[in-house]
C-alpha cells in the first residue's frame, strides 16, 4: 500500500496515529486525492470521522477542495450526502462555503432536501444557506423536497420562505 492509499484509508477509518505519522513525514499528502478523487478530508467527512477531520483541518486540509471525479463536490457535500450532522457543523464552523455548488448545480441544501434530513436542512438554513439557489435544471431545494415527497423538509423550507418575505 502506498502513502496515498494509507492516508486515505486512515482518514476513512479515523486512524489518528496513522494520519499524524504520514503527515509528519509528508505534509503535502493532507490534500492528496484518492483513486475515487476525494481528499482525506472528504473521506473523513463522509464517514463521520470528526476527530480525523479536526486533525486534517489543523494540518492544512483544504476545506474548499473539489473532488476530482464527476461529482466535483467539496467535503461539506460529502458530509451532507452521508447525513453526518457533526461533520456538517464542524465544516461550517471552519469556513466551508455553505452555498457551494457541485456538479449539476447541487448545493448541500439540495442534497439534504433530497435525503429528507430535516436536522441538516435546519442547520444549513440557520447558518445562511440560500434557499432560492437553483440547480442547473432550475430546481430549488423546495422543488427537490416536493418531488421526493419529503413533507417535513417542504414545511421547514416553506416556513423559512414565509419568515424571509
Amino acid at each position: 500500500m502506498n502513502q496515498i492509499e494509507k492516508i486515505t484509508n486512515a482518514a476513512m477509518n479515523g486512524d489518528m496515529p496513522t494520519i499524524q505519522e504520514i503527515l509528519n513525514e509528508n505534509p503535502d499528502l493532507v490534500n492528496t486525492f484518492s483513486q475515487d478523487g476525494w481528499t482525506p478530508l472528504h473521506l473523513a467527512s463522509y464517514f463521520g470521522k470528526e476527530e480525523a477531520a479536526r486533525l486534517l483541518l489543523s494540518l492544512g486540509a483544504d476545506i474548499h477542495a473539489r473532488a476530482k471525479n464527476s461529482n466535483e463536490n467539496m467535503p461539506l457535500h460529502a458530509a451532507v450526502a452521508n447525513k453526518q450532522v457533526k461533520l456538517v457543523e464542524l465544516l461550517i464552523k471552519n469556513g466551508a462555503d455553505i452555498n457551494a455548488k457541485q456538479s449539476g448545480g447541487w448545493t448541500s441544501l439540495h442534497e439534504a432536501a433530497l435525503l429528507g434530513n430535516t436536522e441538516i436542512v435546519e442547520l444549513l438554513i440557520k447558518e445562511g444557506a440560500n434557499i432560492q439557489l437553483r440547480k442547473d435544471d432550475e430546481k430549488t431545494p423546495l422543488d427537490i423536497a416536493l418531488e421526493k415527497e419529503q413533507s417535513e423538509v417542504v414545511n421547514l423550507i416553506k416556513q423559512h420562505i414565509n419568515t424571509a418575505s
